[in-house]
């Protein structure tokens, strides 16, 4: 009987304390952790990835005159980087405000490049362009170059890219990029 007491005894203090230590090795294993990643976090955010905080990927593609052209043509200008198809019907709807955006701050050191994600015939992608009379650079991802770099699972998807190649933020899906709040925000990328 003694030692079923014991055992009993021995349990509840395992218990009561159990959870204290358990409690006491997770902090020490966070604080281990973040200790792990704050050298690599310096290296980390200088190297080119499809995230906030980022350099952006670089890469080249055909234009629509069959010119190499990509990312650092652009250099220190704020880039918006859509990737769009034909096929995809809010892309087609966010196009027009591409137009006004680009118009309105071209000279101003902003540039949108569109990313156009169709394979196969490139015929569609030039009527819709010239259609729409579209007079940003359109680029022609038919090998995946550029999709590889920034996958998604979404279309239409935009990077928006400081003046410095760092990506400033993604949007998923279509938006008004004619709107009072994108201006206001393109408006405080370009005076850095």
């Amino acid at each position: 009987m003694k030692s079923t007491v014991l055992k009993e005894n021995n349990f509840t203090h395992l218990r009561k304390h159990g959870l204290i230590y358990l409690l006491f090795v997770i902090v020490l294993a966070v604080i281990a952790y973040r200790i792990k990643l704050s050298p690599n976090q310096k290296t980390t955010l200088n190297q080119e990835r499809p995230e906030v905080g980022h350099p952006a990927p670089g890469f080249t593609l055909r234009n629509l005159q069959g010119n190499l052209e990509g990312l650092a043509d652009h250099k220190d200008k704020v880039i918006i980087l859509n990737f769009w198809a034909t096929w995809c019907a809010p892309c087609l709807e966010e196009m027009p405000a591409f137009e006004k955006l680009y118009r309105r701050y071209r000279s101003q050191g902003v540039t949108v490049l569109a990313v156009s994600l169709d394979k196969g015939d490139l015929s569609k992608v030039k009527v819709f362009v010239d259609v729409n009379n579209l007079t940003f650079p359109v680029l022609i991802d038919s090998g995946g170059t550029a999709e590889k770099l920034y996958p998604s699972f979404t279309i239409p998807f935009t990077y928006v890219i400081d003046k410095a190649g760092r990506v400033a933020a993604r949007v998923d899906g279509a938006k008004n990029w004619a709107s009072s709040e994108t201006f206001a925000a393109l408006d405080i990328l370009i005076k850095g």
